[in-house]
């Protein structure tokens, strides 16, 4: 994946450590570390929650919590890694979040947890605005959506396999699963300090010069906000990451609570008392074990194919729409929302066929698994479209100098109008619905709020993919660019 001119060849050769491959991979790996540590407590949750006999308004607050400081801190790190070592900054998020990680296993309360998660949120909040645009500027415009496509594809396979992993665990011994993710993190972190330090790539516009006092920190925010395309990229992630964040996060406890063996109970309060219960199917229902590989299998699978046909997506709307990096994205949230409804709603769909009904438990098992998982598959896979483009187009109408700071205020605006409160919203909406309904009502209140939000940020990314192309030109990029492919010469 060698991206070198021909005045840095020699150079680069010198030695791999300061190549774009070497930086590409330990990249690639630190952004697989980043989403496992995070994604095998989720993948954990239906055992936290009976361990530590939390309801679904105070599981979901530790997620939101998370997010919270994850998006606060983003913003002024953003506006740092534009004056320091980026590499320096990604290093010591993974340090932050490895300990944070190992620290969550020997917590038992609700407050000491929340506190960690304050922990963990402040590392992985400093890892996205600092190790893109080091990234990035390893690499050309033209390959820039499909190497943030693969990098980003690194993050499902540590989501994914965070859920696998889960699977292995039981409620004495989830603690485990934490300490053993946490620690590779810590021996990941100094390597990248070896990798090349750059600010920009030599096809990248050069940095123009001026003899006017730098702007402070809120005029930087007020041209970012000025810039169309930046708008459209944080209204369409805002609403897009509000529904990832949901599902991804309450995902484990919907399907052990549909498909498993056992149900929690709740009274009218809905406050969990008592030991769960056999569920509708019993000993027919999915094993404790199966629940994540299940969610991980989903996630994995199509979120990594959802990735690397992003930017694939983006090169063919090319031909036809010069937003073609804005508009893949907003297409692929809009194309997630029937599916969503279609693989969290099938309870109710299938429910309502005589056949179905007149099944016996393992049949009807075996159908409500099946369409939940082509569906969910499906779900996946156009949820992770955007990242690659979407990711590259911010890049391409920001200053190469600035990308950092630009990314941690995207990054902070998107997190605050969206996924910040998601996952306590949707606990709250769950008990609420439990109060009145009975029973555990995580999959209505995912239908309820997920689905409107997907729609919301598709027609936000549809309608604003008509600023790109000025953005892009008004920048002084390339039209490689627009096409995501090099200009014949």
């Amino acid at each position: 994946m060698s991206d070198a001119s021909p005045s840095t060849t020699k150079a680069r050769s010198a030695s791999p450590l300061t190549s774009p491959t070497f930086a590409f991979w330990v990249l690639l790996i630190l952004n697989f570390l980043n989403y496992l540590n995070r994604y095998v407590f989720v993948g954990l949750t239906p055992l936290i929650q009976k361990d530590l006999k939390f309801n679904d308004a105070e599981l979901g607050l530790l997620g939101s919590v998370f997010f919270l400081v994850y998006t606060v801190v983003a913003l002024p790190i953003g506006y740092l890694a534009d004056r320091v070592a980026r590499k320096a900054i990604v290093a010591g998020s993974m340090f932050l979040m490895s300990i944070a990680t190992i620290l969550t296993g020997f917590f038992p309360s609700l407050n000491a947890l929340l506190g960690v998660k304050v922990l963990l949120g402040t590392g992985q909040g400093a890892f996205y605005p600092s190790s893109t645009p080091l990234l990035a500027a390893q690499f050309s415009p033209s390959r820039r959506a499909r190497i943030l496509g693969t990098w980003t594809a690194g993050a499902l396979v540590g989501a994914g396999l965070g859920f696998l992993m889960a699977s292995f665990f039981d409620v004495q011994t989830w603690r485990n699963a934490l300490y053993i993710v946490g620690v590779p993190g810590i021996i990941m972190g100094f390597l990248v300090l070896l990798i090349r330090e750059k600010t920009r790539h030599e096809e990248d516009p050069a940095p123009v010069a001026s003899a006017a006092p730098q702007k402070t920190f809120f005029a930087r925010l007020r041209d970012y906000w000025s810039i169309p395309t930046f708008r459209t990229i944080v209204g369409m992630h805002a609403a897009g990451f509000f529904a990832l964040t949901s599902i991804a996060f309450w995902l484990p406890i919907y399907l052990a609570n549909t498909y498993g063996r056992t149900v929690n109970q709740y009274d009218q309060s809905g406050i969990k008392v008592g030991a769960p219960v056999p569920s509708h199917f019993g000993d027919a229902g999915l094993s404790p074990g199966l629940v994540p590989v299940l969610a991980g299998g989903v996630v994995l699978l199509g979120g990594i194919l959802g990735n690397l046909y992003g930017p694939r997506m983006a090169r063919s709307l090319a031909r036809r729409s010069s937003g073609a990096r804005v508009l893949a994205g907003g297409l692929g949230f809009l194309l997630a929302a029937p599916m969503v409804i279609i693989s969290i709603g099938s309870p109710w769909l299938l429910g309502a066929l005589p056949f179905y009904a007149q099944a016996n438990l393992s049949t009807q098992l075996a159908i409500g698994v099946g369409v939940f998982t082509v569906f969910a598959l499906a779900g996946s896979f156009f949820l992770n479209v955007y990242n690659g483009p979407t990711t590259a187009a911010l890049l391409d109408v920001i200053p190469a100098e600035e990308r950092s700071a630009a990314g941690g205020a995207e990054l902070t605006m998107a997190h605050l109008l969206g996924d910040v409160y998601a996952t306590v919203l949707v606990g709250v909406v769950a008990v609420f619905l439990t109060r009145q309904l009975g029973g555990e009502q995580i999959g209505l209140a995912l239908i309820v709020l997920a689905p409107i939000a997907l729609v919301i940020s598709g027609v936000i990314g549809i309608r604003g993919a008509r600023h790109y192309a000025e953005d892009v030109q008004r920048l002084g990029t390339t039209a490689e660019a627009m096409t995501g492919q090099a200009v014949p010469v």
